[in-house]
């Protein structure tokens, strides 16, 4: 009997370990290893490009141009993982803690430009959230931009996203 309770003791603490989350040293704050990449333009007062790219963690990017982008409609390819952990480690700097929405502060913003949003979508649905309005003249706003800009490079999405400003224009 002494041991069949002691068999039961052990499997159910074994079980306990296996089903209980860990936090990783470090986390908090930080991109989980199975978050989408989502980053999208909004419209406006004008011929800006309206878009939403989403990238996996296998390097799947999807495009969806929206508004005076180079290309209209749905399009995909694969970046590739590399791409991806690249884009991650690049965003982490600015990427706000988990479940939660930031602004990026600008006290000096045009109210007729368009925003831009990076989010992180984890596994399970938990949705992080930076918020950015374009036309920012703060250094560290424009930093964003930048670096947001870079990625769309290393995606190879950046051609789809170029402003179309008349249809049929054909310059970059």
């Amino acid at each position: 009997m002494r041991a069949l309770t002691l068999c039961a003791i052990v499997l159910g603490t074994g079980l306990l370990l296996c089903c209980t989350p860990r936090m990783q040293p470090g986390a908090i704050g930080q991109a989980r290893p199975r978050e989408e990449i989502r980053i999208s333009r909004g419209p406006c007062f004008g011929f800006c490009p309206v878009y939403r790219i989403a990238v996996t963690p296998a390097g799947r990017v999807d495009f969806e141009g929206e508004r005076h982008t180079a290309v209209l409609g749905p399009r995909s390819h694969s970046a590739g993982r590399d791409a991806y952990e690249a884009v991650r480690r690049a965003l982490a700097p600015v990427r706000p803690a988990t479940g939660t929405e930031r602004a990026v502060p600008c006290p000096g913003a045009a109210t007729d430009m368009s925003s831009l949003t990076v989010e992180w979508i984890s596994a399970d649905g938990t949705r992080t959230a930076l918020t950015h309005r374009m036309g920012c003249r703060d250094a560290g706003a424009a930093q964003v931009e930048r670096t947001v800009d870079e990625q769309l490079r290393r995606l190879g999405v950046d051609g789809w996203a170029a402003q179309k400003t008349w249809p049929g224009d054909t310059r970059g």
